[in-house]
C-alpha cells in the first residue's frame, strides 16, 4: 500500500507529464502526411502507446458523437490484439492544438480506406479520442512544427480531418 499523498497518484483525465513526453516522442516515430487545413494526419495501428492515450481521455462515438468513457474490459481487449500482434487500424490526426485518434473496434480490417471511398462506411460505428495538447506538455508546437516540416502531402484520396 502506497501512503497518502505519493507522488503516482494522478486524477482522472490528468495524464502525468511524463505520459506527454512519451507520447510526443512517440508521434515523432510515426509516417506523417499534411493535408493543406494544416492536419498531419498517419495512419497507422493501435500501439501501446495509442491505447494508453486512449485510456487517459474521453471518447465520441460516431456517428452521432455521442461522449464515453471505455471501459476497462475493452481497453484490456485492445491491449490483448496489440500483444498479441494484432493491433486495430488507426489514424493519428495531429491539429495546431489536438492529437485526434480515430479507430473501429467493428469491421476494423478496412478501416480507414473503406471510409475515404465508400460513403456507407461511414455508417459503421467508430471512435475518436481527443487529446488536448495541453495535456502533452510545452513541447506539443514545437514538434507539430518540426513534423510539419518533414511531412509529404497527404494522397488525394484521403478527406481532410
Amino acid at each position: 500500500m502506497t501512503e497518502p499523498g505519493a507522488s503516482d497518484a494522478v486524477a482522472p483525465n490528468a495524464p502525468s507529464e511524463s505520459f506527454g513526453l512519451a507520447f510526443l516522442d512517440y508521434l515523432k516515430t510515426l509516417p506523417w502526411c499534411k493535408q493543406e487545413n494544416g492536419s498531419l494526419v498517419a495512419v497507422h495501428k493501435l500501439t501501446s502507446e495509442v491505447i494508453e492515450a486512449v485510456r487517459e481521455h474521453e471518447i465520441k462515438v460516431y456517428p452521432g458523437g455521442m461522449n464515453v468513457k471505455l471501459p476497462r474490459s475493452v481497453l484490456m481487449g485492445l491491449q490483448k490484439q496489440c500483444d498479441d500482434e494484432q493491433p486495430l487500424p488507426a489514424v493519428l490526426v495531429y491539429k495546431h492544438d489536438v492529437v485526434e485518434i480515430w479507430f473501429r473496434r467493428a469491421k476494423s480490417e478496412g478501416f480507414p480506406f473503406d471510409t475515404w471511398s465508400d460513403p456507407s462506411a461511414l455508417a459503421i460505428e467508430r471512435e475518436k479520442c481527443s487529446v488536448p495538447g495541453s495535456s502533452l506538455g510545452a513541447n506539443f508546437s514545437a514538434v507539430y512544427n518540426e513534423l510539419i516540416g518533414k511531412a509529404n502531402v497527404c494522397p488525394a484520396m484521403m478527406p481532410p480531418y
